[in-house]
């Protein structure tokens, strides 16, 4: 079958989804495609297309998954069942994380933790956009096939970013930072950024509102956090106190959540809204007192 007469079979709807499958298959560009429309597709990788839009349009498989990558800032990371996918709109912090590098003003080199690290794609992000700029960087994840994913993406662009010493731990939020401190790996004194997108959706929102895509294919841990969904920052920021350890830290929440923390913890960290997007979600900048 040609690529044209495949676009234009009337049983197709998702045309576009079938278009980004093709490329994919084909490892072409969208404007490649567009030259090839008259070439006829190898039987094995016709059956893998279609396979692929039935994943998607008939299990609801997310696109991304079916794919196995997500662009996140024009990086491909992987991406499968083991971690939640990035979305577009967390590409604000790390606008904002680089804005506040380009401004930071330190003599000492600096140590990123990105706590919660899933696919990687936040602290992996970092290291791209920030070369030779940290010292040691410390991906962390509680739920070790999800680090085993990490893990892949930095094999992936550990070349990149060769000049930073980067390990990626399973651990407890940065719970791990306490035997890093004891072993002398880094002292309470270092430049600290912290990156975090710690779960935070209410239960019942994740429940009735979340589309059934996401509620069927990705992993419910990664959105829902405790009952005033709060649960995971609050035990992280406890764990910063308990080592006298003072990051600049990148948090995503909602707007009341930032309100809530903010009557919180109003003697210890001052908060600042620094993004905002759709959804009434807010890139946070917070830092210890």
């Amino acid at each position: 079958m040609k690529i044209q007469e495949l676009l234009q079979d009337p049983k197709i709807q998702q045309k576009r989804v079938m278009e980004n499958l093709i490329c994919h298959f084909l490892d072409i560009s969208r404007e490649e495609l567009w030259t090839k429309l008259d070439n006829e597709l190898d039987k094995n990788i016709e059956e893998k297309v279609m396979q692929a839009y039935d994943d998607f349009v008939v299990k609801k498989k997310p696109l991304e998954y079916v794919l196995g990558y997500v662009e996140f800032l024009k990086n491909k990371f992987k991406i499968d069942e083991r971690a939640l996918i990035p979305r577009p709109e967390t590409e604000y912090m790390i606008q904002a994380v680089n804005e506040h590098i380009q401004s930071w003003k330190i003599e000492k080199p600096a140590v990123l933790f990105d706590i919660g690290t899933g696919c990687g794609v936040l602290g992996l992000s970092v290291l791209l956009h920030n070369k030779d700029f940290f010292e040691k960087a410390y991906l962390s994840e509680y739920i070790e096939y999800t680090l085993s994913l990490a893990k892949e993406n930095y094999e992936n662009y550990k070349n990149g970013i060769w000049t930073t010493d980067v390990k990626l731990v399973q651990s407890n939020l940065i719970s791990f930072a306490w035997d890093c401190l004891k072993n002398n790996e880094f002292s309470d004194k270092e430049n600290f950024l912290l990156v975090a997108n710690l779960p935070y959706i209410p239960e019942q929102t994740f429940n009735e509102n979340v589309w059934e895509n996401v509620k069927n294919w990705e992993p419910k841990p990664a959105f829902v956090g405790g009952e005033d969904w709060l649960d995971y920052y609050r035990e992280m920021f406890q764990q910063l106190f308990d080592f006298w350890i003072k990051p600049i830290m990148f948090l995503e929440m909602m707007t009341r959540q930032v309100d809530i923390l903010r009557k919180e913890f109003w003697e210890k960290i001052n908060f600042d809204e620094v993004k905002t997007f759709h959804f009434n979600i807010r890139i946070v900048k917070a830092e210890i007192k």
